[in-house]
C-alpha cells in the first residue's frame, strides 16, 4: 500500500460521524419529524410540541427545517 493511500484512510478514519441506527422502512417525513423535535427540543420546547398533522403540509411543500422552525417560534 502506497503511503498516500495509507495518509487518506487515516484521514477518512479521523472524520467518522456515528450514525444512529435507523429503520430501513423509515420514510423521509419520519426523518423530517424526528430533526424537527430533536432541535425544539436542543432549544427548551418541550416534547411532543408538535403533531404530524402540523408538519405534514410544510413537508408536503418541500419546505426547509429552518423554516418550519422559524414558523413555529424556534430560532435556531
Amino acid at each position: 500500500m502506497k503511503k498516500s493511500a495509507k495518509k487518506s484512510i487515516k484521514a477518512v478514519a479521523k472524520n467518522l460521524v456515528d450514525v444512529p441506527e435507523q429503520k430501513p422502512w423509515t420514510t423521509g417525513f419520519e426523518m423530517f419529524k424526528r430533526r424537527i423535535d430533536e432541535q425544539l427540543q436542543m432549544n427548551g420546547f418541550s416534547d411532543g410540541l408538535v403533531d404530524a398533522e402540523d408538519l405534514l403540509p410544510f413537508y408536503r411543500m418541500g419546505e426547509s427545517e429552518t423554516y418550519v422552525l422559524a414558523a413555529l417560534g424556534c430560532n435556531i
